[in-house]
């Protein structure tokens, strides 16, 4: 267990009265944040033993982590793909292009993508995945891989499409799933994935 300690910084704590503290202090233990104030930290941060790491946060705003409540990770992977285009002209663009992913490519993107928002300040990512191409492999999976690996949580939701282009729908027929199998994938998706733990990085729902 390591104790980590950031002094100087502003700090906008986003509590229910909105304080803020010029030159304050935050310290974290493990994962949990045990002090929060103005000035440096306490003297007893200190005094226990445990291991201390001490940032210097002069000149930087401290804020929670932000959260992104929508996201659709594997769009990374064509993000440059008709850029111009209204959503339907831009949706029938790239279906035939999202038809073709599978588990690799899908968590090779949302790595790219998490890191991204690893770096703007994101600390928790809601991924709301629906393509799944028949033979993909297990995309949620490696959606939760990449997570871990950037180390930001995740709440993945697995969507689904039921309506292929030969019965008018918009994707190709090969990316699109029964309701019955889409609500099946759905029950094993949170079976393997949700973790309801107090200190859990995933969740699935």
């Amino acid at each position: 267990m390591r104790r980590l300690v950031i002094e100087g910084a502003h700090v906008a704590t986003v509590d229910a009265v909105d304080r803020e503290f010029a030159g304050g202090h935050v310290v974290v233990d493990g994962s949990r944040i045990i002090a929060v104030g103005d000035g440096p930290a306490p003297p007893w941060v200190f005094a226990d033993g445990v291991e201390v790491e001490r940032v210097d946060g002069s000149g930087h705003l401290l804020t929670p982590g932000l959260v992104n409540t929508h996201h659709h990770l594997y769009q990374w992977l064509t993000r440059g793909i008709a850029q111009d285009s209204i959503l339907f002209d831009w949706l029938v663009a790239l279906y035939p292009t999202w038809a073709r992913i599978d588990e690799d490519l899908v968590e090779a993107g949302a790595e790219a993508a998490l890191a991204v928002l690893a770096k703007s300040g994101c600390t928790l990512a809601a991924d709301h995945h629906y393509v799944f191409p028949q033979g993909s492999g297990d995309i949620v999976g490696g959606i939760v891989r990449a997570a871990a690996r950037v180390g930001i949580r995740l709440h993945g939701t697995r969507g689904s499409m039921d309506l292929g282009r030969s019965a008018g729908g918009l994707p190709p027929d090969f990316a699109v799933e029964t309701t019955a199998a889409a609500l099946e994938a759905s029950a094993l998706a949170v079976e393997r994935y949700h973790d309801a733990s107090a200190d859990s990085a995933t969740t699935s729902g």
